[in-house]
């Protein structure tokens, strides 16, 4: 125990004998070591390790410069095939407006032609029908004079009393309803 007790008075003093070293101060030899490790060190990154990174670097940003320029021209390209693509469909809608309105046209056409010629076959047909009315009501008013006028006179030759000329009565009928004609409304003839 003697011997730990002046071991550790002699740590706790220091000897007078003893030079003290800073331990942050280099010596001159480290100092000398230093400087040719750092000269060599310099030498060799400047020379040996940095070219290749330089390089690799150089390399890496051509290649960058190289796909932005690729994605410049696709956008490019993909523009310009976009708007040709937008002329086509623009086109191909007018060439269609165009068609419906060729279609709308010739449609048009063929109904305007096929109600004329509707309206001519049913002026034609009122036509006839207006022919075929007149001549039966010119018909059936020549029979009902003549039923009218062999009443009127058998009438008239009852009411006198004696026969008359049927022949020559309807003559006169005939000729005073001629002079002095029909007012339409089918009391031609008539006295008041």
């Amino acid at each position: 125990m003697l011997a730990l007790l002046l071991a550790v008075s002699e740590v706790g003093t220091p000897a007078p004998e003893e030079e003290t070293v800073n331990p942050i101060l280099p010596t001159g030899n480290e100092l000398v070591w230093g400087l040719i490790t750092f000269f060599f060190l310099l030498v060799l990154m400047k020379w040996v390790l940095l070219p290749p990174v330089l390089r690799v670097m150089r390399e890496r940003e051509a290649r960058l410069r190289a796909e932005r320029q690729a994605v410049v021209q696709a956008e490019s390209g993909a523009s310009d095939a976009r708007s040709a693509y937008e002329a086509r469909i623009g086109e191909a809608r007018a060439e269609a407006a165009a068609i419906l309105s060729a279609a709308r046209e010739e449609a048009d056409e063929y109904r305007a032609q096929r109600f004329s010629e509707a309206n001519a076959d049913i002026a034609v047909w009122r036509e006839e029908a207006a022919a075929d009315v007149a001549r039966a009501k010119a018909e059936a008013m020549a029979r009902l004079r003549g039923d009218v006028a062999v009443v009127a006179v058998t009438a008239a030759g009852r009411v006198m009393g004696k026969p008359l000329d049927l022949s020559r009565e309807l003559e006169a009928i005939e000729a005073y309803v001629n002079a002095h004609g029909s007012s339409g409304d089918g009391r031609s003839g008539e006295v008041r």
